[in-house]
């Protein structure tokens, strides 16, 4: 080889190593430093008392915390709060907080946080919200590191609902920063990760908390960065090409990662139900014989199948998950019975059939896109012609909040208070049936030692009035995780908080 072509041919692999190392350079500027995780929905507002979207939550709870939290198995562990006390009335509440706690601005968390933060709740929060702390009347300052909390009557559920994994309505916000600062745009809180930026549709751009007060609980990375991306497929290439570094597949997905090398899956058995909710303001749906027929309508082995690939287990309420919850061959209801639905519904006068409406979540989740298909096939078998109104987010909400819809999919999310997956939403649909608001008050009233067994009460009445809504199954979930990810183990509950123990190799 000549010198010129050993130059001309040193420069050209010059050239390339220079290029290959550009586009190295280029890929890693792209990708954030830290931990990078993919979620399908983006948040609708990170005011921890203006939303009743699960997917929404999961912002929340990576910055707030609660006075208390409750666990899976219904035990409270002190977090803000060290210590409490209850008088034998059992309406009045004292919580010590705890010294030392500060937001991660660098202001120390006291009781006029506290009291703020509960104010903002029973003067402004959706009423979603607020339904969780219905029985509340007062919130007050007692000194600096003690509040006060009355109810106007017991309440069972008070401590479990303080204590929820997804900090509805309980999310202790900073007083000071809520005086210049928007709560629906940003987040001041004292958990373990602190809000940087959102860039809407986007991402929203975490970093550790370095003033968490709790050192075990501290994040194991210092940066978290969510990125907002509604087609799994997407999801998947950025996983196998390390843009991400987890997400959350779905049953379809997850079988798309089984073989992908480097890329672990775990399975996650959750509480989380699929249900049709139903709007009995309107007729039919104010006739019980109709709601039964609707029931009664539908396979939901066969939903389990088809709309879940398998992977779930049908449910009533309750989930199945919960000892004390009425199995599904207890329940009149939570069968497929053809022939008994066909009578109900020439009972309810329509023996000819009729047409209804779904409001359905589209774009939400693969697997609810599925089940408004199936649900549509099994309803016609019975003379139940469904159309299906595939909504997006904004629109699907606004009419669940309103109740402008006739029944509409949706999905609930874990409950610290097992009442939450019973409780009749108000303004959602229409009246509570007297003798379940009086059965309802009763187990709200009553003494936690007989809390489960008024909660199956419950459970078997709403079955037998198909009232507030139809549950179909809990759906199992997963996460996967590139090589970088020394592990994940997320719980039932499916909250998000797991991710502040997720570390990088």
């Amino acid at each position: 080889m000549s010198l010129s072509i050993r130059r001309l041919a040193g420069g050209l692999l010059s050239g390339l190593v220079m290029a290959m190392a550009v586009n190295t350079a280029h890929a890693q500027a792209a990708r954030p430093t830290g931990l990078v995780v993919a979620e399908d929905v983006v948040p609708q507002t990170f005011d921890p008392t203006q939303s009743s979207q699960i997917r929404t939550w999961y912002a929340w709870q990576l910055v707030y915390e609660g006075l208390v939290r409750a666990d899976a198995d219904g035990s409270i562990v002190p977090v803000l709060a060290t210590k409490w006390t209850v008088d034998k009335a059992m309406t009045t509440y004292e919580f010590t907080l705890r010294e030392g706690v500060k937001f991660a601005d660098g202001s120390v968390m006291g009781a006029d946080d506290v009291v703020a933060s509960f104010q903002r709740l029973t003067e402004r929060g959706l009423p979603y919200a607020k339904d969780r702390f219905k029985h509340l009347e007062a919130v007050t300052k007692v000194n600096d590191r003690t509040v006060r909390f009355k109810l106007k009557q017991p309440d069972a559920g008070f401590m479990l609902n303080l204590g929820s994994p997804f900090v509805v309505g309980s999310a202790i916000l900073s007083a000071k920063w809520l005086q210049s600062n928007d709560a629906k745009l940003a987040m001041m809180g004292t958990g373990p990760f602190q809000m940087v930026s959102y860039t809407p549709n986007t991402q929203l751009v975490l970093k550790r908390n370095d003033n968490y007060w709790n050192k075990d609980g501290a994040a194991k990375v210092t940066d978290l960065t969510i990125r907002y991306m509604p087609e799994q497929s997407a999801q998947i290439a950025a996983l196998r090409s390390g843009q991400i570094d987890l997400m959350f597949p779905s049953a379809e997905s997850r079988l798309q990662l089984g073989s992908a090398p480097g890329i672990t899956t775990v399975a996650v058995s959750s509480t989380n139900t699929v249900r049709l909710n139903i709007n009995t303001n309107r007729a039919p749906f104010s006739n019980v014989d109709f709601r039964r027929a609707m029931s009664l309508a539908l396979n939901r082995a066969e939903i389990v199948q088809g709309a879940f690939l398998g992977e779930g287990v049908p449910s009533a309420q309750v989930p199945p998950s919960y000892s004390w919850a009425p199995k599904l061959s207890e329940l009149k209801y939570q069968k497929h019975d053809v022939a008994q639905a066909k009578a109900l519904l020439t009972k309810a006068g329509y023996p000819n059939g009729v047409d209804i409406t779904l409001n359905h979540l589209a774009g939400y989740a693969t697997y609810l896109d599925r089940f408004a298909e199936v649900l549509k096939s099994q309803m016609a078998q019975v003379g139940i012609r469904v159309t299906i109104q595939a909504n997006q987010n904004a629109v699907w909400l606004d009419k669940q909040n309103r109740a402008d819809y006739e029944i509409m999919t949706n999905e609930y999310a874990y409950q610290a208070d097992p009442m939450f997956y019973l409780m009749p939403r108000p303004g959602r649909q229409g009246p509570t049936p007297p003798e379940m608001a009086d059965l309802i008050a009763k187990t709200q009233t009553g003494s936690a030692e007989d809390y489960a067994a008024s909660l199956r009460k419950i459970a078997v009445m709403q079955d037998d009035l198909v009232y507030p809504d139809i549950s179909v199954a809990a759906r199992n979930a997963w996460v996967a995780h590139s090589a970088k990810v020394a592990a994940a183990k997320p719980d039932a509950t499916l909250s998000r908080t797991f991710l502040a123990s997720v570390a990088l190799k």
